[in-house]
């Protein structure tokens, strides 16, 4: 009875289930995508210069763009599979291409940047500064979605999407940016990035974003790998022995990630906390002072908290004793050492008022 119901509610679906391609189908796509022909730089080259251009001018729209055109994803895809397909030759002209292909980038930003002379770095380039483990974790999802779609014909058009979750040409194109604008950098604000811990300025960006490269590069091989593997491809026991031989390769990126990641985390404790007191206490600032700009900086175990406001001269006194209980509750929050630095400018209020007799003003 069960499986007379089972199979009335199921056997309709064997002709949804798709096969995977071919190993000889496969490895010649694969092979393909490893071969550094002109076209291939041409559209990196293309891609490269809309990223560029879309990061100086912190264009969301411009980025991702360049993430869709960018054929970067296929020749890692193809040294994925070389390991698993235990193809050396195969492997080695998909690092070449790979590695031909992220220097064409980084050296088309680092010209484009300096002929334009820009030395602001907007929020599209700082987000792609520090790295975390949610970025692994992107790049892992992705490579696995990358490996899944080639091997299913129906589903191969979601290769673009998997592009955009997991951006390559982007970082390279920070890290050109990064290294053209050197020392001399600011913010998009004109303040200093050194209240954003990059005291390296572009240098310090450009490494950021490198490693973010890398994290998404060391992700994309070992999931892709496993996924060819599930699925039958190349040889499972080489393949797999090979796959953790990369993963351990690149084991290294765990400790900055894992930092930047515990970073991620003191800032978020940090502005709730400021968030809860000023819910608890909501005239904590708006009667004292007012808050302009939050920013994390951290020193070995020390958090240190750069704070900018504003206040009335008959305010200014009570700074202090507002910043000492923040500083007691980041302290007992965070469980660690907390020093605060504000920046307070001085204000004289008036309020002024309009009405049917002559006009008043309030000091």
């Amino acid at each position: 009875m069960l499986k007379r119901t089972w199979s009335q509610l199921t056997g309709q679906w064997k002709t949804l289930i798709e096969k995977p391609v071919t190993e000889v189908e496969l490895g010649r796509v694969m092979a393909q995508a490893s071969i550094p022909y002109f076209g291939f730089y041409l559209m990196l080259g293309l891609a490269t210069v809309i990223a560029t251009f879309g990061l100086l001018t912190n264009s969301a729209p411009a980025i991702i763009g360049a993430m869709i055109i960018a054929p970067l994803m296929a020749p890692i895809l193809s040294a994925s599979y070389g390991i698993v397909a235990n193809d050396w030759g195969l492997f080695s002209r998909s690092i070449v291409t790979t590695v031909t292909g992220l220097i064409l980038v980084i050296a088309l930003a680092y010209l484009g940047t300096q002929v334009l002379g820009l030395r602001i770095a907007g929020s599209e380039i700082l987000n792609r500064t520090q790295p975390t483990l949610l970025d692994l974790g992107v790049a892992m999802a992705s490579g696995a979605a990358a490996a899944f779609a080639y091997s299913r014909h129906s589903i191969i058009s979601s290769i673009a999407g998997v592009a955009i979750a997991v951006a390559l040409v982007p970082p390279l194109a920070v890290t050109g940016i990064g290294l053209a604008q050197g020392l001399a950098v600011s913010a998009d604000v004109g303040d200093s990035l050194n209240q954003l811990g990059l005291k390296g300025g572009g240098y310090e960006i450009a490494a950021g974003s490198f490693l973010l490269f890398l994290t998404n590069l060391s992700g994309i091989i070992v999931l892709a790998g496993i996924v060819f593997v599930s699925q039958g491809y190349g040889s499972r026991v080489k393949g797999v022995l090979s796959i953790v031989v990369v993963a351990v390769l690149s084991v290294w990126l765990l400790h900055p990630l894992g930092l930047s990641l515990n970073r991620l985390y003191v800032r978020s404790q940090v502005l709730s906390v400021f968030a809860e007191l000023v819910h608890q206490n909501p005239t904590l600032f708006t009667q004292a002072a007012r808050l302009q700009e939050i920013s994390v900086d951290f020193r070995e175990e020390v958090v240190h908290v750069s704070v900018t406001a504003t206040a009335g001269h008959k305010n200014v006194p009570v700074v202090q004793d507002r910043l000492d209980l923040i500083q007691k509750k980041l302290t007992q929050s965070l469980e660690r050492p907390v020093v605060i630095a504000a920046r307070v400018v001085s204000l004289d209020v008036s309020n002024y008022r309009s009405g049917p007799g002559p006009a008043d003003v309030d000091d």
